[in-house]
Protein backbone atom coordinates (compact mmCIF):
# COMPACT_ATOMS: atom_id res chain seq x y z
CA UNK A 1 0.00 0.00 0.00
CA UNK A 2 2.79 2.62 0.85
CA UNK A 3 4.44 1.63 -2.29
CA UNK A 4 1.64 2.20 -4.27
CA UNK A 5 1.10 5.75 -2.82
CA UNK A 6 5.67 6.40 -3.20
CA UNK A 7 4.71 5.45 -6.82
CA UNK A 8 2.02 7.79 -7.19
CA UNK A 9 3.55 10.53 -6.05
CA UNK A 10 7.06 10.09 -7.95
CA UNK A 11 4.78 9.97 -10.56
CA UNK A 12 2.74 12.99 -10.44
CA UNK A 13 6.25 15.00 -9.66
CA UNK A 14 8.09 13.06 -12.88
CA UNK A 15 5.04 14.32 -15.16
CA UNK A 16 4.76 17.79 -13.36
CA UNK A 17 8.62 18.86 -13.75
CA UNK A 18 8.47 17.13 -17.70
CA UNK A 19 6.13 20.01 -18.06
CA UNK A 20 7.40 21.86 -21.28
CA UNK A 21 7.23 25.47 -22.09
CA UNK A 22 6.20 25.90 -26.15
CA UNK A 23 7.29 28.81 -27.76
CA UNK A 24 5.06 30.21 -30.13
CA UNK A 25 6.68 31.48 -33.59
CA UNK A 26 4.74 33.96 -36.03
CA UNK A 27 2.95 32.80 -39.14
CA UNK A 28 3.30 33.76 -42.42
CA UNK A 29 0.86 33.32 -46.00
CA UNK A 30 4.42 33.25 -48.08
CA UNK A 31 7.89 31.44 -48.16
CA UNK A 32 10.78 33.96 -48.15
CA UNK A 33 13.27 31.04 -47.88
CA UNK A 34 12.53 27.47 -47.73
CA UNK A 35 15.56 26.11 -45.90
CA UNK A 36 19.42 26.91 -44.65
CA UNK A 37 21.79 24.18 -44.45
CA UNK A 38 24.19 25.31 -41.57
CA UNK A 39 21.96 26.82 -38.77
CA UNK A 40 22.74 28.35 -35.25
CA UNK A 41 19.08 29.40 -33.30
CA UNK A 42 19.30 32.49 -30.74
CA UNK A 43 15.71 32.30 -29.05
CA UNK A 44 14.53 35.41 -27.53
CA UNK A 45 11.60 34.35 -25.18
CA UNK A 46 9.71 35.97 -22.20
CA UNK A 47 10.39 35.12 -18.52
CA UNK A 48 7.91 34.39 -15.80
CA UNK A 49 8.50 37.87 -14.59
CA UNK A 50 7.94 39.42 -17.75
CA UNK A 51 11.72 40.05 -18.44
CA UNK A 52 12.90 39.09 -21.51
CA UNK A 53 15.82 36.40 -22.37
CA UNK A 54 18.26 36.20 -25.02
CA UNK A 55 19.85 32.61 -25.46
CA UNK A 56 22.19 33.06 -27.89
CA UNK A 57 24.67 30.16 -26.34
CA UNK A 58 24.02 28.06 -29.66
CA UNK A 59 25.52 30.32 -32.21
CA UNK A 60 28.27 30.29 -34.41
CA UNK A 61 29.82 32.70 -36.14
CA UNK A 62 30.68 31.14 -39.59
CA UNK A 63 26.69 29.98 -40.34
CA UNK A 64 23.51 31.70 -40.31
CA UNK A 65 21.67 33.43 -37.23
CA UNK A 66 18.44 31.93 -37.40
CA UNK A 67 16.23 34.32 -34.70
CA UNK A 68 13.45 32.23 -32.77
CA UNK A 69 10.87 34.75 -31.04
CA UNK A 70 8.40 34.61 -29.44
CA UNK A 71 5.69 35.89 -31.62
CA UNK A 72 3.62 38.04 -29.05
CA UNK A 73 6.56 40.15 -28.04
CA UNK A 74 6.75 43.06 -28.48
CA UNK A 75 9.22 44.52 -31.47
CA UNK A 76 10.62 47.12 -29.42
CA UNK A 77 11.48 44.78 -26.43
CA UNK A 78 13.91 42.41 -29.01
CA UNK A 79 15.09 45.42 -31.44
CA UNK A 80 18.19 46.44 -29.17
CA UNK A 81 19.52 42.38 -28.96
CA UNK A 82 18.98 41.71 -32.49
CA UNK A 83 20.66 45.13 -33.42
CA UNK A 84 23.67 44.31 -31.47
CA UNK A 85 24.19 41.02 -32.38
CA UNK A 86 23.94 41.92 -35.99
CA UNK A 87 26.75 44.55 -35.23
CA UNK A 88 28.50 41.71 -33.45
CA UNK A 89 28.01 39.30 -36.62
CA UNK A 90 29.03 41.71 -39.31
CA UNK A 91 31.81 43.89 -36.87
CA UNK A 92 35.20 43.62 -39.03
CA UNK A 93 37.41 41.38 -37.99
CA UNK A 94 40.22 38.74 -39.71
CA UNK A 95 37.62 36.59 -41.15
CA UNK A 96 34.28 38.58 -42.94
CA UNK A 97 31.71 36.93 -41.88
CA UNK A 98 29.42 35.80 -45.34
CA UNK A 99 26.46 34.14 -44.05
CA UNK A 100 23.23 35.92 -42.47
CA UNK A 101 20.85 36.22 -40.48
CA UNK A 102 16.97 35.34 -40.56
CA UNK A 103 13.85 35.34 -38.44
CA UNK A 104 12.06 32.22 -38.65
CA UNK A 105 8.83 31.81 -39.00
CA UNK A 106 5.75 29.29 -40.07
CA UNK A 107 4.30 29.31 -43.39
CA UNK A 108 0.45 29.01 -43.15
CA UNK A 109 0.21 27.49 -46.65
CA UNK A 110 2.85 24.79 -46.69
CA UNK A 111 2.89 24.41 -43.10
CA UNK A 112 6.56 24.61 -43.27
CA UNK A 113 9.77 26.78 -41.06
CA UNK A 114 10.78 29.53 -43.06
CA UNK A 115 12.89 32.49 -42.90
CA UNK A 116 12.75 36.51 -43.02
CA UNK A 117 16.39 37.56 -43.86
CA UNK A 118 16.91 40.61 -41.93
CA UNK A 119 20.38 41.57 -43.16
CA UNK A 120 19.20 44.39 -44.87
CA UNK A 121 17.05 45.42 -42.36
CA UNK A 122 18.75 48.60 -40.21
CA UNK A 123 16.71 49.72 -36.87
CA UNK A 124 17.71 53.03 -36.92
CA UNK A 125 16.53 55.11 -33.08
CA UNK A 126 15.02 58.48 -34.78
CA UNK A 127 13.60 59.23 -37.84
CA UNK A 128 15.28 61.35 -40.44
CA UNK A 129 13.22 63.84 -43.12
CA UNK A 130 15.06 61.97 -46.15
CA UNK A 131 15.05 59.14 -45.60
CA UNK A 132 12.29 56.35 -46.23
CA UNK A 133 11.95 54.77 -43.32
CA UNK A 134 9.11 52.15 -42.57
CA UNK A 135 7.21 52.83 -39.13
CA UNK A 136 5.97 49.89 -36.68
CA UNK A 137 4.73 51.01 -33.06
CA UNK A 138 6.94 49.82 -30.45
CA UNK A 139 3.82 47.50 -28.72
CA UNK A 140 3.62 46.15 -32.67
CA UNK A 141 4.22 42.16 -31.77
CA UNK A 142 6.75 40.43 -33.71
CA UNK A 143 4.33 38.30 -35.37
CA UNK A 144 2.86 41.53 -37.25
CA UNK A 145 6.40 42.70 -37.75
CA UNK A 146 7.33 39.96 -39.60
CA UNK A 147 3.79 39.25 -41.68
CA UNK A 148 4.57 42.75 -42.94
CA UNK A 149 8.30 42.43 -43.94
CA UNK A 150 7.31 39.18 -45.49
CA UNK A 151 5.32 41.11 -48.05
CA UNK A 152 7.79 43.56 -49.20
CA UNK A 153 10.50 40.62 -49.12
CA UNK A 154 11.19 37.85 -52.05
CA UNK A 155 13.55 35.71 -52.96
CA UNK A 156 15.82 36.05 -50.03
CA UNK A 157 16.55 39.51 -49.89
CA UNK A 158 14.76 42.84 -49.46
CA UNK A 159 14.58 45.35 -52.61
CA UNK A 160 16.93 47.45 -50.84
CA UNK A 161 18.22 48.68 -47.84
CA UNK A 162 14.90 49.25 -45.37
CA UNK A 163 15.13 51.56 -42.26
CA UNK A 164 13.00 50.32 -39.60
CA UNK A 165 11.89 53.07 -37.02
CA UNK A 166 9.71 51.86 -33.88
CA UNK A 167 8.26 54.25 -32.31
Amino acid sequence: MKVNKLIAIVSILFLVSCSKNEMKISRADKTVVAELVEQSPIYITKNDDGSFEVNENNRIGSTDWVFSIESNLPLSSIVPDVQRLKEKKYKDGMHPDSKKMYFIYLDTISKKPAYLPIDGFDFVTNESPNDSVLKFKKETSVEQFIQEMVKITTNDTVTEAVKIFVY
